[in-house]
């Protein structure tokens, strides 16, 4: 029966749930409270009408939707803010401090990046003002500074001592929020543990009589089964299998990572619905096949119900092996309903179905609906129910059609449904990573086999044989391993072409709803000239050159970005040209500043162009993210204050940029660098690191190497507002810079050397006077710094406020932080 004449009830209620779900925790909630009693009295009303007609069932859809609206509102916002035991770790913190704590291992190790990420179910906490534990519970995740600890066993009990905090939400829009992903997984604390010495079991770990039947069990399995990989298999082919078999993806290296996901096939090394798909599956044609040898077990029950019976436990042991985490746990959830269905005959009503497996997950945990793993494995799911119909009425008859035929009916149908979901996908995938790729349909049709009917099965039956044979399970990961080679040779070649993936702004929620809106209409039709224009629009609305109206138009927005210990201001001109200056953070290798934090926040700005860079410095905190931007972003000019300074990874900003096409330029003093409407203008007031060469500054002794002294003083002007950049300019050299008095009058200032005592000295301070400051750092004492303190200045600080609006025509100044704190709630306006 196809979808539009189906059954599907659930429906009607899903959708409202779901959408009650997704407003939760958002901030309108606390300004549009009306609409709460919107929906309690829509619903009052529906209530009295209904007990009022003769026919109730014609006013059921208008009780409904208001009714699960606030039942998904109120639900999720129960899980947002939990009602925590009194002895909860969380009670114990401040922002961040030393404790021991004791706890049960519950899970196996990781091994990411020579660090070991562990998960604690703490039952104790020792702080250091106390004199004796303290009875806790919950979970923390705890970061330990050294690399493969191979004697921490799941199941077993630690003492450790840890640096804890709590995970922070994000401090600027666009960026990943860790705080929410770790609450999905019911984890409020994290931790540092600074050296392997801090963690020591308590006792020895008591064996079981019957190991098999520990609830740690397939834990110590999958650690056991992922040190056999990496004993006897290259490291790459090792990795994969554990991401394929074990559901732990943290070994992957970056090179295979950028190859699937520029081909658009990332979906295949995380454990998902489809992997628990091909299970079912292939074990159930298994199951089928032993049911076909005992023909008294037929004569009573049905082999395909048989064979659907049997694959159960072999779900629920993938499932284990793969850590029970919760993109699994929400994958078996949805199997398992689809399962059911066809043992109990309901096969026929799959969008009911898939309602059903939606609200089972929901009830379950409501938070996972904010996850992009839920998001993008229904949407796939619901276009491919909605594309199968179709699919059916055009398969060939057996006895009609030849081999060759029911082949190319095969490739195309998987083509087809590969197409359909990464349509369906494709909106979800730009509003969680902006990246697509419009290899994907092809690279999953040719990849899918490789990994998932070939490396995967293999893998499952080495795991199932290892404990008896590891010479046999090891040929049969060898096989498997082909399967690996095959996948990654393909996904290089592909990732290789040009054009492989698009970088794309974030889609509004008014876009995705077009797009959604699209999508049906273009499964409801059949029309060639009417699927082309749906696509044609479908891929104008995503793309980003979709005009967004522009208000207030003439008017700057300048956005200090929180970046940690660094510095990264985004500067939109009135006529909508962007400029950034600096574009850095704290020096780690794991963490791109440019790629998790400056990119993020102007592609949710709808920024897909950035006109000029201009960098203050040359120093790490202010450049290492800047070639991620240059390749993204494509500027046209790059302005320095030198080329020549050797700081490490300043040379890759410059060979960055050299590639990209953008132009390289040395500010002068008093050179305009850029210029807009209503006499925006951007000057450089001051180049130091010519000084020495062009002009006298003072006593030659002062000379140093030092970069926070050779960089460019910055003001921008926009009608009668004004904003003073002086990068990380020391003490000693502002005196260079205070002969130009008038110059250096400002409304904002961007603290010099992010607030550090070694900046911003009183004669500085008192010729700038600003009404706003703004300290760029990670960290947050001291607070106020001791330069403005009690100067009546309004300051904000990135690792309190996080990221730091500020809006002027030109006339008035408007400062809103990220995060209000002290009453700072609506933001501070100057005239």
């Amino acid at each position: 029966m196809l979808p539009q004449t189906d059954r599907n009830p659930l429906l009607p209620l899903l959708l409202p749930f779901a959408a009650g779900a997704m407003a939760a925790g958002g901030d309108w909630l606390t300004t549009t409270a009306f609409l709460w009693w919107s929906a309690l009295l829509s619903t009052s009303l529906a209530v009295l009408a209904l007990l009022r007609q003769r026919q109730p069932r014609l006013l059921l859809p208008a009780l409904f939707p208001p009714l699960f609206f606030l039942c998904g509102l109120l639900y999720t916002q129960s899980f947002l803010n939990p009602n925590l035991p009194p002895h909860h770790l969380v009670r114990l913190m401040s922002e961040q401090q030393e404790m021991s704590l004791t706890g049960k291992l519950i899970e196996k190790p990781i091994f990411r990046h020579e660090k070991t990420q562990i998960i604690l179910e703490t039952d104790s906490a020792l702080l250091p003002t106390s004199e004796a534990p303290i009875a806790t519970t919950g979970r923390a995740t705890l970061t330990i500074n050294a690399p493969l600890l191979k004697g921490l066993v799941p199941g077993q009990d630690y003492l450790v001592r840890a640096r804890l905090s709590l995970p922070e939400k994000p401090a600027t829009p666009g960026v990943f929020d860790y705080a929410g992903y770790l609450a999905a997984k019911e984890i409020m604390v994290k931790g540092w543990v600074a050296s392997p010495i801090f963690i020591q079991p308590i006792s020895p770990r008591a064996e079981r009589r019957f190991p098999l039947l520990s609830p740690y069990f397939l834990e110590r399995f999958r650690q056991q089964f992922a040190a056999f990989l990496y004993a006897n298999l290259t490291p790459n082919t090792a990795a994969l299998y554990q991401a394929l078999l074990l559901g732990d993806s943290s070994t992957l290296s970056p090179e295979v990572l950028e190859m699937y996901r520029a081909t658009g096939i990332m979906h295949l090394l995380a454990i998902s619905g489809s992997h628990l798909a091909v299970v079912a599956f292939l074990s159930t044609l298994f199951f089928r096949f032993l049911a076909g040898r005992f023909p008294w077990l037929l004569l009573r029950l049905p082999a395909a119900k048989i064979a659907l019976a049997c694959s159960f436990p072999v779900l629920l042991l993938y499932a284990g092996l793969a850590g029970f985490h919760p993109p699994v746990v929400r994958a078996l959830i949805m199997i398992g309903v689809f399962m059911t269905a066809m043992l109990l005959d309901r096969q026929w009503s799959s969008l009911n179905n898939l309602a059903i497996a939606a609200f089972c997950i929901l009830l379950y945990n409501p938070l996972s609906i904010h996850t992009a793993s839920f998001q993008l494995t229904f949407a796939a799911t619901a276009a491919i129910i909605l594309t199968l119909p179709r699919l059916a009425a055009w398969h060939p008859q057996p006895d009609r059609h030849s081999a060759r035929q029911r082949m190319q009916h095969l490739i195309i149908s998987g083509l087809f449904i590969s197409s359909a979901a990464f349509l369906a996908t494709a909106p979800l995938a730009l509003f969680h990573f902006n990246r697509i790729s419009m290899l994907g349909p092809i690279t999953t049709l040719l990849s899918t086999p490789l990994l998932c009917f070939w490396t995967l099965p293999l893998g499952l039956i080495a795991i199932l044989i290892q404990p008896l044979s590891s010479t046999i399970a090891l040929l049969l990961l060898q096989l498997g391993g082909l399967g690996i080679q095959g996948s990654h040779a393909l996904t290089g070649l592909l990732a290789g072409l040009p054009f492989s993936s698009f970088w794309l702004p974030t889609p509004t929620i008014p876009m995705l709803i077009g797009a959604y809106a699209l999508l049906l209409l273009l499964f409801r039709t059949n029309r060639p000239l009417s699927i082309l224009s749906l696509l044609a629009c479908f891929a104008l609305l995503l793309s980003g050159h979709t005009p967004l109206p522009q208000w207030q138009n003439n008017s700057s927005h300048l956005t200090f970005l929180a970046v940690g210990n660094g510095s990264a201001t985004v500067v939109e001109q009135p006529d909508n040209r962007v400029i950034l200056i600096d574009g850095g953070g704290p020096p780690d290798d794991l963490f791109n500043v440019g790629e998790r934090v400056i990119a993020p926040f102007l592609w949710h700005r709808q920024i897909k162009r950035v006109e000029a860079i201009i960098l203050t410095h040359p120093h790490a905190d202010h450049f290492n993210g800047l070639p991620f931007i240059i390749k993204r972003f494509q500027p046209e000019v790059l302005w320095l204050s030198e080329t020549t300074a050797q700081e490490p990874g300043y040379s890759a900003v410059l060979r960055e940029a050299a590639q990209s096409g953008c132009q390289i330029r040395i500010a002068r003093p008093n050179q305009v660098l850029a210029v807009g409407k209503n006499d925006f203008a951007l000057t450089c007031l001051a180049n130091l690191a010519l000084a020495g060469k062009h002009e006298p500054i003072g006593d030659e002794k002062k000379s140093t190497a030092n970069p926070n002294n050779r960089g460019l003083v910055l003001r921008l002007d926009y009608g009668h507002s004004t904003f003073l950049f002086p990068g990380d300019i020391e003490k000693d050299y502002e005196e260079y810079i205070l002969d130009k008095e008038e110059l250096l009058k400002a409304d904002v200032l961007l603290m010099p050397h992010h607030g550090l005592r070694s900046s911003g000295s009183a004669r500085f301070m008192e010729n700038v006077s600003p009404r706003y400051c703004v300290v760029s750092t990670g960290r947050k004492v001291p607070f106020p710094p001791p330069q403005v303190s009690g100067s009546g200045t309004e300051i904000f600080s990135t690792a309190h406020h996080g990221t730091v609006f500020f809006h002027t025509d030109g006339k008035t100044i408007t400062a809103q932080p990220y995060r209000p704190t002290n009453g700072s709630e609506k933001g501070v306006a100057a005239n």
